[in-house]
């Protein structure tokens, strides 16, 4: 089971609060005191006073981040800071500056753990030589099976992190029932997404170190088996890993994008962006998008979503139109965010669940939903089994909708 976590934007709030406290400090603002609201004001004006204070505040901070808040733009300076809307509360400034540099690969030290039924698991440390390791891959037969698939996670996991090992066991099971031999590898890169809440632009700018490594590796892993089907699966920021792996590369069959990350790579030019081009097949599913509908728990946050709303693949597609997922708590790890891994999981195990003829009316923009669709006579399936039907010609669309339950089972 996925284990429920508070997310990292509440730092923000903190962050915002703390700050705003500072700054009402140097501005020696006052209020009514005990003493002189005897007389003048009752201890209810001064609570009332001190609420709409604080609301006229966050009210400012909160539209300036929905107007201004564009994920890691490269043109923004730090002088930019302080002319924004509410100078006393610019946490989302502090988001407009230049991305960190990324951290280096004996920082990060990410490893590939690979796994085949009925053998020892095999271990790549950050510092193994590309090409001694595949050809001890290849002498071991972790390549010479069926399809090679990788999987990685997102920020704030690591490579312990349960829903891993999970769609490994259920791969395995369903290779089994189907008379497939495919070898798994976990991706972990904890030590440049395990970090500090409050350091996402910081995870996000590690995407580009981490996928560099990782491309190393399939570029010898083809160069020793050129036939050898490699299948990438990532979640959030491990997305974008995949992505930049299959671009340098260019030796992923497939990539799957479960909701990638949006804060720091949409509405802005990010080479480190999955694309349609990183594999021969990508598919994407959406399911924590920009909504201007807020939830109450939302009023006060810099951004509501962790995905994109951006379609950025071969097939795209939006369950429940890529947002506000039913039954998912908002700002939890478990939320929206979230669910692209439970509905990717789920589809291993029931395949053609997942069928759709329904495509949205157009194309959705970063904070512009598509709330309509219409129906298409080509069909695909979301999840695992994407890649057992025909994708669409060229002029049809491919950005699928479909319609899921707030719980197992999903359809």
């Amino acid at each position: 089971m996925i284990k429920e976590k508070t997310t990292f934007f509440i730092c923000f709030i903190g962050l915002a609060l703390a700050n705003n406290q500072q700054q009402q400090q140097q501005q020696s603002l006052t209020l009514p005191s005990s003493s002189s609201s005897s007389s003048s004001s009752s201890i209810g004006e001064i609570i009332r006073q001190t609420i709409n204070q604080l609301d006229s505040n966050l009210t400012e901070f909160y539209k300036d981040s929905l107007q201004k808040f564009k994920f890691g733009d490269q043109n923004t300076t730090t002088s930019e800071m302080s002319t924004t809307t509410n100078p006393s509360l610019n946490i989302s400034a502090l988001l407009h500056l230049k991305m960190p540099d990324p951290w280096n690969i004996e920082t990060i030290k990410p490893k590939i753990v690979f796994y085949k039924r009925g053998q020892p698991e095999f271990e790549v440390d950050h510092f193994a030589d590309p090409k001694q390791t595949a050809q001890q891959l290849n002498k071991l037969g972790f390549l010479q099976t069926n399809r090679l698939i990788l999987i990685t996670h997102g920020f704030h996991n690591n490579f312990n992190t349960d829903w891993l090992h999970n769609y490994k066991e259920k791969i395995f099971n369903i290779s089994e029932q189907f008379k497939l031999q495919q070898t798994v590898a976990i991706l972990g890169w904890g030590g440049g997404a395990d970090i500090l809440v409050f350091r996402y632009r910081q995870a996000a700018s590690n995407v580009l170190t981490v996928g560099q490594w990782l491309s190393k590796y399939i570029v010898t892993i083809k160069q020793i088996q050129p036939n050898t089907t490699i299948y990438g699966i990532g979640h959030s920021l491990g997305a974008h890993v995949m992505g930049i792996a299959g671009r340098l590369s260019h030796g992923f069959d497939r990539i799957s994008g479960l909701d990638p990350a949006g804060p720091c790579f949409e509405k802005v030019e990010n080479s480190q962006t999955l694309r349609a081009s990183d594999a021969r097949l990508v598919d994407v599913i959406h399911t924590d998008g920009y909504d201007s509908k807020l939830d109450p728990s939302e009023w006060f946050f810099p951004v509501n979503h962790y995905g994109s709303l951006v379609p950025i693949g071969t097939l795209d597609f939006y369950p429940n139109y890529g947002y506000h997922q039913p039954g998912a708590g908002a700002f939890t790890v478990a939320g929206s965010h979230l669910r692209s891994l439970e509905l990717f999981e789920w589809s291993i195990t029931n395949p053609n669940k997942f069928l759709t003829k329904q495509v949205l009316i157009s194309t959705p923009d970063f904070d512009d939903p598509v709330d309509e669709n219409e129906p298409t006579k080509y069909l695909a399936e979301m999840g695992y089994y994407a890649d057992q039907w025909k994708l669409p010609p060229l002029h049809a669309s491919t950005l699928y909708y479909l319609q899921t339950n707030k719980e197992q089972p999903w359809v």
